[in-house]
């Protein structure tokens, strides 16, 4: 049962009043929910105090998951934000992991809230007022100079098993994806992603490792937030960060693109990433038929045995019924890159869209 307003604003005075017994006169209020996206709990806050005699306010902001394997998840999420916040890259300052489930009966992180406008707004208010100049001139430029900037940081500022480049072949990540994919496709039984996985292995040796880089894995515009205060870009959202090609996060990014939207937005962030960066992208295609394949997994999983499966919020179930056309734009273009067709993916598309 989802919580409630006061009830959250209990909880979070208990807890801090019991960890932080040198702060007096605690108070939260204003708490309102900001979950819109699949995987967590998310609630805004404001929490005032008096310390040394000084009072003091502060906007923070509340991240909960709801299901699955939490606890690694969520300090995985504080780990990545202390670690890309303290190399001065733009995410929020992360200040509470809570581990134990005594409060919410699951794990949670508090962290600013970068108070601002959602990038993600704009873009669709530009995208659906027919405005593509201020989204390929304006919005996409700084969403692209973000992801440049995440993919230029030293990806040793995070915990990771890889000691340099020189232990790891050329196709160690792709083997490590394609391994981990081939594995999700027999443990749920997704024989309709089979031929998309074989032609993914077939070209593996098209795509050595070009760069290592912090991947966020959920690069979009509704994951950036332009500060009112110091007008920066600040992105959230962590818990897939991982270290990879990135390429594999770029085309991510660009499949999402192109499943909400339209070729064109897709095409002018891969420019603009290429001109910021200033070179070009290799090999693009094959990791766009490795988040095609990473979409419909995921999709189909959720569908056949629910949200819960990934630790997901159950609304996910019905956001993605609402917006099958996603799957349809992104089956074409994987049959434009491979000139192949799947009548079984094509007969479950059309099965969610009649639902």
């Amino acid at each position: 049962m989802p919580l409630s307003v006061l009830r959250i604003t209990e909880i979070l005075e208990s807890y801090f009043q019991e960890y932080f017994p040198n702060r007096n006169n605690i108070r939260i209020s204003d708490v309102n929910s900001l979950s819109k996206g699949w995987e967590t709990e998310l609630f805004s806050f404001k929490l005032v105090f008096k310390e040394d005699n000084i009072k003091k306010t502060e906007q923070l902001i509340l991240r909960i998951y709801p299901e699955g394997d939490v606890k690694s998840k969520t300090k995985w999420e504080y780990d990545v934000l202390t670690a890309l916040y303290n190399a001065g890259y733009t995410v929020p300052k992360t200040h509470i992991l809570e581990l134990d489930g005594k409060f919410f009966d699951q794990p949670f992180i508090i962290m600013d809230r970068i108070v601002g406008r959602d990038m993600g707004e704009e873009f669709i208010q530009a995208l659906e007022s027919q405005d593509i100049d201020t989204v390929i001139n304006e919005i996409l430029p700084r969403l692209c100079q973000s992801f440049v900037e995440l993919h230029n940081l030293d990806w040793r500022i995070l915990p990771n098993e890889i000691d340099s480049i020189e232990d790891i072949s050329p196709y160690y990540f792709i083997d490590r994806r394609l391994s981990s994919v081939e594995k999700e496709l027999r443990e749920y039984n997704l024989q309709e992603l089979v031929k998309i996985l074989n032609w993914l292995k077939e070209r593996k040796d098209t795509v050595p490792v070009e760069k290592i880089a912090i991947l966020h894995r959920d690069f979009h515009p509704h994951n950036v937030i332009i500060s009112n205060e110091d007008g920066k870009s600040y992105i959230v959202d962590w818990p897939a960060c991982s270290i990879g090609d990135y390429r594999e996060d770029l085309a991510w990014s660009l499949m999402l693109t192109r499943a909400y939207t339209t070729d064109t937005i897709s095409d002018a962030i891969l420019n603009l990433y290429e001109k910021i960066s200033g070179s070009k992208v290799k090999e693009i295609e094959y990791f766009e038929v490795l988040a095609i394949l990473r979409r419909f997994s995921d999709i189909m999983i959720i569908l056949k045995y629910g949200a819960g499966e990934f630790g997901l919020r159950k609304e996910a179930v019905q956001q993605i019924k609402e917006t099958i056309f996603q799957l349809r734009n992104i089956y074409t273009r994987f049959t434009t890159i491979t000139n192949i067709t799947i009548p079984d993916l094509e007969r479950f598309i059309q099965e969610v869209s009649e639902e």
